[in-house]
């Protein structure tokens, strides 16, 4: 009997465990008093960094024609998510200090780890790799920076706030936007069913300016300047405005519908967008998670797992149950989309409610993926072989 193989069951996992911490991390603050490094890394470093390793190990063979993660390389998500709770526990008080440079340095021998293995996956693919292939190198290669600085914070205490300054800001931007927006502009053309010609070139000219502005960002939010950010912010502001305006071109009003993950797509790349902004101080402060969580992190997470939870399920040839299933996951995601976007522009316009529309969402897909999960997948009569 054909069955999924186990990393797709552990896509799923990480998938459901980043949906929990993301609404954890927005609804528990209020219960519970706990420094707010802690939610912040109960959500990022547990959950999304674990998550974005175990999606890079699906991605890359994809982007470059080749075999997957050997069984060592599988379990690294695994790592990297025990490195996070080690560092989550650490701000708790529950743990000495020094305990956060042996979370820091966990995780960065993870992140080198794939490093080396996405640098020889593209040096073995035919004709070379997929152009998204470098921004998941960007990316990984900017969690590494970010867990040297981590790993020196409680060494310089001198240097604690700029330290943490670069390790918040270039992870942010660095390992999850540069994730993201390679991709979404691969994965935006999935959803709507319609090839982007574009894309690719974009991927090309496009990542040197985004690398740039994420260090720019980083660096100057570290250093108290406030030029640096800007220009960075700027940078990014227009690599987003180039795939936004592709898009719009490309897909028009299906961005706009009642049903489907498009519109929830655009909605995460405008709250990136948001987040930047915000990033420089403008509108309500709320610091640097305010707008990134509800308003991109949530909708991203939601949106690419309502696109590729059915084939991490159930991967292989595309047929009736992946169709009835990506049409349960995507219902309302229109509406959905509109609340998260109303979480992109609350705190822009000076209001701090941001939380409630993205929450609301959050909650309304949460409930169509349990009961996809419950109802739906058990449904399915796997074939035999």
């Amino acid at each position: 009997m054909a069955r999924a193989e186990p990393r797709h069951d552990v896509l799923i996992l990480l998938v459901a465990l980043t949906l929990v911490l993301l609404l954890g991390g927005l609804t528990l603050p209020r219960l519970w008093v706990a420094p707010p490094a802690f939610w912040a890394h109960l959500v990022l470093a547990v959950g999304v960094m674990s998550l974005i390793t175990a999606a890079m190990q699906h991605f890359v063979p994809v982007l470059c024609r080749g075999r997957g993660a050997g069984r060592g390389l599988a379990r690294l998500p695994w790592l990297m998510l025990a490195a996070g709770a080690l560092a989550a526990a650490v701000l708790t008080g529950g743990l000495a200090w020094g305990w956060l440079t042996a979370a820091a340095l966990l995780a960065l021998a993870g992140a080198l780890m794939m490093l080396r293995w996405m640098r020889a996956a593209g040096r073995a693919a035919l004709g070379g790799p997929h152009p998204g292939l470098a921004w998941y190198v960007a990316a990984m290669a900017c969690l590494t920076a970010g867990l040297a600085a981590a790993a020196l914070i409680p060494w310089l205490p001198d240097w604690h706030a700029p330290l943490r300054a670069f390790h918040l800001h270039i992870n942010l931007y660095g390992l999850v936007a540069l994730t993201a927006v390679g991709t979404l502009q691969v994965l935006m053309p999935t959803v709507a069913n319609r090839p982007d010609p574009g894309a690719a070139v974009r991927l090309r000219c496009d990542l040197k300016w985004a690398l740039a502005g994420t260090f720019l960002l980083a660096t100057g939010q570290a250093a108290g300047w406030t030029w640096p950010s800007g220009l960075g912010v700027v940078l990014w502001l227009v690599v987003l405005a180039r795939l936004l305006t592709a898009w719009v071109r490309l897909y028009g009003r299906r961005l706009l519908t009642l049903h489907g993950n498009e519109p929830v797509l655009a909605a995460a790349t405008l709250g990136l967008a948001a987040a930047l902004i915000s990033s420089l101080g403008l509108g309500v402060s709320s610091g640097p998670l305010g707008v990134f969580l509800p308003a991109f992190l949530m909708p991203l997470v939601s949106g690419a797992a309502a696109q590729l939870a059915p084939v991490w399920l159930r991967p292989g040839r595309r047929d009736a149950w992946h169709e009835r299933s990506l049409q349960a996951l995507a219902r309302w995601g229109g509406a959905r989309a509109l609340l998260f976007v109303a979480a992109a522009g609350l705190p822009l316009a000076g209001y701090r409610c941001a939380g409630m529309p993205a929450l609301t969402a959050l909650v309304w897909f949460g409930i169509l993926f349990v009961r996809w999960l419950m109802w739906e997948e058990p449904a399915r009569t796997p074939e035999k072989v």
